[in-house]
């Protein structure tokens, strides 16, 4: 058998280098259809499809909560630590418990400071994941006792690597973190990189040391406070529904104590049914929790079904050479069988030729996928995606190439290898060569081209609604000026600062950046706005009556005075902030134009007052100043928030916050000067963050920018292979009707009518794959509807479009043949024939 297989991919390899123009058309085409599969498919696998490297992943389960929650919620799936403590010691079907949270702390050692992520957890992580150290030891739960009292850390291995020079000695040592002496006690092995893909923790600190990590909110024992992450480890036997039944019963007995308690007593009746109604739910946890899974699922998906598109073109197009092959070796072939070869045997040497060519397409596509993934990566949402996503192929990602190269051979090759099997040995014996081409070749190469046009226009609706949706989100007005406007964050809470000091450094910082050079003026804000992040809060307003359940949390912001001006940002009634709203002042708030329509008659809030709370005796103690005009919040895809600003400097809190900064000097020249005057006022301060307005508004849309460059890339692939699919069926068709066409010629046919003819038949194919592709379209459109944004799925000028593009590619594919054919000479085709 290994002999004969020897000699089947001899031969195989002889018969491809005689046509190397066909082999490396086909090459080509495999390597770019593969090379797109495989570049996708190592995010893909990355992001949706890994377990966490850790004992039993399948083991692993989140759990969570669902429904309403009295108190404050501070990301997803979160509950109280309290809470936890309950999930940790009185439940019956884990074997363990852990619970984490990710944040950004500043790190000195050395005598010099950075920021890095960090991973607060509780003493039992590392022992629940079954993770080992490489060096020290990790935490226990001895390291998870009194709040304050176990001023530990660990650090991961590659931070071991690059921050202390892989050096040993630095277990024991001391560091600061967010200025607060810390012992590194134990380094990670490697390879371990958190629970929260697109976050890579560089140290670990125990959950209780959680107001040293967040010295600007301190609610480690606060039960209405919902801030950290539970995973747990099933008991062998128990299945998903069962620990989710169990721990369903837990949750209802904690929450029926705790309704009982005074913070309740100004909850409404309403308010505290709804708390009641709200339940636990067990989630599988063997990928950890990703808000960028989450983000990249849907576009990853649709990427993955549109290189899939791609793939099955550069299959039909190989296929189709593959046929023309077949069909000029009809005799070869027929002489075989005639002496006695098997049709088996010689379908064999067919599929081991398509083997040949799936193996090196597949090696192409390795090389094109390697550069292909560095670019995708490139276009990630995030600095952490793209820190945390590899272009290098794994062995996952090398198995699925040769399993995807395989079926790509069997794809392309068994057809054209059954249609060469199935000549008549008299017939094509008794005519010459190239004669009998076989209306059965012929049938089978024009379907392969009327499926190309048919995936080809899929394709190209397809990126031409993401490119629209693309163009509609750059063109909506955000509600600020964005042009000339820097941006930047600090966080001197993180630099050992205390709440005065740190409002007296941000006021300090505001007049400083002011005075330069250039900057026409400043402002700070607490939520830096098209980042994708929000602060609500109940609220009651002065004379409205809300409705049991109606929503009464408005987005919210604390600023500086000249925020809005900074901005851009009109103010259309009242008066800013300014030196009167100081600390022990009447507490003023400023609404935008949404929410004063919203809760006032004829948007007339000035004077009116609310207050924070929706309980039964919160009073509307803030005055409304100013009516400002609406502005996204979040992102350009969301509708106008109703948005109330309240004075930063009459806080009693303090916390990150960002600086906007308007020149009238390009943008980038000002970085500089601005680090300076920073470094002025603190040489230790970190500066993060810092990039123009547009810049971030740009940021805000990559995910959409990714999904409209790769499914344009994508479609113009398509249509390329679907034009040299077009080219060759056409060429192939003249080759085989010259002698048609020099008769016609002969009997008085002009130059023009024989274009006409050529083209008809090029047109009447992609004539049926449109008429298919257009019902397919309507039906698949509604499957990428959450992806778009002002143009409709099913938009009849989009769908014109792509189908006029389609049809001027395929003009050009048979205008070449066509022109051949139209200058053909009728004698010496008739004297060859």
């Amino acid at each position: 058998m290994m002999t004969t297989i020897l000699r089947d991919l001899r031969f195989a390899l002889r018969s491809l280098g005689k046509a190397p123009a066909l082999t490396g058309v086909a090459v080509v085409s495999l390597g770019l259809g593969i090379g797109a599969n495989t570049a996708v498919f190592t995010l893909f696998d990355q992001v949706l499809l890994r377990g966490l490297p850790v004992q039993d992943p399948g083991a692993l389960v989140m759990v969570a909560t669902r429904g309403s929650h009295i108190g404050s919620n501070r990301g997803s799936n979160m509950v109280s630590y309290p809470m936890y403590k309950d999930y940790r010691e009185r439940n019956e079907v884990f074997e363990g418990v852990l619970c984490r949270r990710a944040e950004v702390v500043n790190v000195s050692f050395n005598e010099t400071t950075e920021r890095a992520e960090a991973e607060m957890a509780s003493g039992n992580y590392f022992e629940v994941l079954g993770i080992r150290p490489a060096w020290g030891r990790l935490f226990t739960m001895d390291d998870e006792t009194a709040p304050g009292a176990n001023p530990v850390v660990v650090l991961s291995y590659d931070y071991w690597s690059t921050r202390f020079g892989a050096d040993r000695s630095v277990v024991g040592q001391p560091i600061r973190v967010n200025g607060y002496p810390m012992t590194v006690v134990g380094v990670l092995a490697p390879g371990f990189h958190g629970l929260s893909l697109g976050m890579r923790p560089k140290l670990y600190v125990p959950v209780t040391m959680k107001k040293q990590v967040t010295p600007s909110w301190d609610d480690l024992d606060n039960r209405r406070s919902r801030w950290v992450q539970v995973f747990a480890r099933l008991r062998p036997g128990i299945t998903l529904e069962h620990a989710e039944s169990a721990i369903g019963t837990l949750y209802k007995q904690i929450i029926a104590v705790e309704v009982e308690d005074s913070y309740f007593a100004d909850v409404s009746e309403y308010g505290r049914e709804r708390f009641l109604e709200s339940h636990a739910v067990v989630l599988p946890g063997s990928q950890g929790y990703s808000g960028m899974r989450q983000t990249l699922e849907i576009p990853l998906r649709l990427l993955m079904i549109l290189v899939g598109l791609v793939l099955l073109i550069s299959c039909a197009n190989v296929s189709n050479l593959m046929v023309a092959k077949a069909t000029s070796r009809t005799k070869e072939i027929a002489m075989r069988l005639a002496l006695g070869a098997g049709r088996r045997r010689i379908l064999r040497q067919l599929l081991v030729e398509s083997l040949v060519l799936a193996i090196a397409g597949g090696t192409l596509g390795l090389l094109v996928a390697a550069v292909a993934g560095h670019g995708l990566i490139a276009l990630a949402p995030t600095e952490e995606a793209r820190l945390s996503l590899s272009a290098v192929p794994d062995a996952r990602v090398l198995a699925f190439t040769l399993v995807v190269s395989m079926v790509a051979a069997l794809g392309f090759g068994l057809l054209p290898a059954l249609q060469a099997t199935r000549t008549d040995l008299v017939s094509t014996i008794k005519h010459q060569s190239g004669a009998a081409a076989g209306v059965g070749g012929t049938r089978l190469r024009k379907t392969l081209v009327v499926f190309q046009v048919f995936v080809a226009l899929l394709l190209l609706l397809g990126s031409a609604l993401f490119v629209q949706s693309l163009v509609n989100l750059h063109e909506v007005d955000p509600g600020f000026r964005a042009t000339n406007l820097v941006r930047f964050k600090l966080d001197p809470m993180m630099s050992g600062y205390d709440v005065a000091r740190t409002k007296r450094f941000f006021a300090d910082l505001r007049d400083s950046v002011e005075a330069l050079p250039g900057v026409e003026s400043a402002g700070l804000a607490v939520v830096a706005i098209m980042e994708g992040n929000e602060w609500d809060s109940t609220v009651n307003v002065e004379g409205y009556e809300s409705a049991d359940g109606e929503d009464m949390n408005p987005h919210f912001n604390a600023i500086s005075p000249g925020y809005f001006e900074t901005l851009g940002l009109a103010i259309e009634a009242g008066r800013d902030f300014d030196a009167r709203d100081a600390d022990g002042t009447k507490k003023v708030v400023a609404v935008n134009r949404t929410f004063a329509e919203k809760y006032f008659e004829g948007g007339n809030a000035l004077g009116y007052h609310i207050g924070f709370g929706g309980g039964i005796s919160d009073v509307p103690d803030m005055e409304i100043v100013a009516i400002v005009q609406d502005a996204k919040y979040e992102d350009l895809r969301d509708e106008i928030p109703r948005q109330v600003f309240v004075a930063y400097a009459q806080n009693d809190w303090a916390t990150e916050m960002t600086t906007y900064v308007r020149t009238s000097l390009p943008s980038e020249t000002l970085f500089d000067a601005i680090r300076q005057e920073v470094r002025r006022l603190d040489a230790t301060m970190p500066i993060f963050d810092m990039n123009t307005m547009e810049d971030q508004l740009d940021q805000s849309l990559s995910v959409e920018r990714l999904v409209a460059f790769l499914s344009t890339a994508f479609g113009v692939l398509a249509t390329m292979l679907a034009f040299v699919g077009l080219y060759g069926v056409t060429a192939f068709g003249v080759a085989r009707r010259a002698p048609e066409i020099g008769l016609r010629m002969a009997l008085g046919a002009q130059a023009n009518t024989v274009v006409r003819m050529v083209l008809r038949e090029v047109f009447s194919l992609v004539a049926i794959g449109v008429a298919l592709a257009l019902p397919a379209a309507w039906w698949l459109s509604e499957l990428v509807r959450s992806q778009l944004f002002g143009v409709a799925p099913r938009d009849p000028w989009t769908i014109a479009l792509a189908t006029i593009a389609l049809v001027a590619v395929a003009f050009l594919a048979g205008s070449v043949p066509a022109m051949r054919a139209s200058r053909l000479s009728p004698v010496s085709v008739l004297r060859y024939d």
